[in-house]
């Protein structure tokens, strides 16, 4: 009996923030697009496991992919937020110096803000920050007024609504065995009796984006990479949170270090701090809950160890080793692996959900 075989222009593989955007901006071309995602929804991996604020573009190296495609996504997103009528709001971020000796790092950062375009950041003392964060403690500070924060569900939502406008096709629960690139394009197995073939094939699996390379016949290992997950966890505060604004201390060379985000509903958490692990583990550890009062202590003098409590976890997908990780987005296209109409999405983390109108922009215009 022979196989089904189906054609698509694009098939994507996961449908997080990422890989659903990017299937919307090919299906708005005219396109036909398959959405492909393992699991029985969207956005169950990295997508619903983080801080879910939108980002100015401040840290990133200059000119690095996390600048460009920062920058460009915050404009887009709050505009598509804004025309959906997605839950948001531009509350604004702190970056707060808590000691002296990082006056120069403040100014490292707040240089690279405005060489990033974030021409809005504003240099403030200690004064202005007792005006805007009575309890915050701090020498001097970034202000940030574009930050700010999104319903990611809503987000995603939102733009899978619009996918099937456009007539794209969403399949869950479903995940191929094996790709076989050829003259005509790419052959996608599901199993034995279902193949799709794609001319272009585009690998947002998240977490399983290194990995899934392995089932590409073909691929050369030296183009696979190395992914290591860095856990994060988030914790909650069990009181009254006396913040109305994002805070956050200089970042480290992990992340952005242990900082303070509200959500939709204005309810507070502190987080992620920086664990690495060998899988997908989202499991909850109470002990690690005293390092980060110790870190929130710097800025929040206040902060009282007996109210926080760990409420989830997320994991950064980095390539490289834990000592020497790349710290810009991968974007694998054909020219590096010669396999026609591939294009592999590696290392995908923050600023991802702000970056994902702008990393999909890209992409269908290329």
């Amino acid at each position: 009996m022979k196989p089904e075989k189906y054609h698509f222009d694009v098939v994507v593989i996961g449908a997080g923030i990422i890989g659903i955007a990017v299937s919307l901006a090919h299906a708005k071309k005219g396109l036909q697009v398959l959405l492909v995602e393992k699991n029985p929804t969207f956005g169950q991996g990295i997508s619903s496991r983080n801080s879910e604020v939108i980002h100015a573009g401040i840290y990133y190296p200059p000119n690095s992919l996390k600048a460009k495609f920062c920058r460009r996504g915050m404009v887009l997103l709050y505009d598509y937020c804004r025309d959906k009528m997605i839950p948001h709001k531009r509350i604004g971020k702190l970056i707060v110096q808590t000691d002296n000796h990082q006056k120069d790092d403040l100014q490292k950062i707040y240089a690279n803000g405005l060489f990033n375009g974030c021409t809005e950041l504003r240099l403030i003392d200690e004064k202005e920050l007792k005006k805007l964060e009575p309890e915050v403690k701090g020498i001097n500070a970034i202000w940030s007024p574009n930050t700010g924060i999104v319903d990611s569900h809503a987000f995603m939502n939102a733009m899978l609504i619009d996918l099937q406008k456009e007539g794209g096709t969403i399949v869950f629960n479903h995940q191929f065995e094996k790709f076989f690139p050829t003259d005509k394009g790419i052959e996608c197995l599901v199993n034995s009796s279902v193949i799709i073939t794609a001319k272009k094939l585009i690998n947002s699996a998240g977490l399983d984006s290194v990995s899934l390379t392995k089932s590409i016949i073909g691929f050369p290992e030296t183009y696979q990479g190395n992914i290591i997950f860095c856990k994060g966890t988030y914790f909650g505060y069990k009181n009254r949170l006396p913040f109305s604004h994002l805070i956050y201390p200089l970042p480290n060379n992990e992340g952005l270090g242990i900082h303070f985000t509200l959500d939709m509903n204005l309810d507070g958490k502190f987080g992620p701090d920086t664990e690495w692990v060998e899988q997908e583990d989202y499991k909850l550890d109470e002990t690690r809950t005293n390092h980060t009062f110790k870190e929130i202590k710097k800025f929040w003098p206040k902060c009282d160890c007996h109210y926080l409590r760990p409420i989830y976890a997320g994991i950064r997908p980095k390539l490289g080793t834990k000592k020497h990780f790349n710290k810009d987005f991968v974007i694998q296209t054909t020219e590096v692996h010669n396999i026609p109409g591939l294009i592999n999405l590696f290392g995908i983390e923050s600023p991802g959900l702000t970056s994902a109108l702008s990393i999909a922009e890209y992409i269908a215009n290329e």
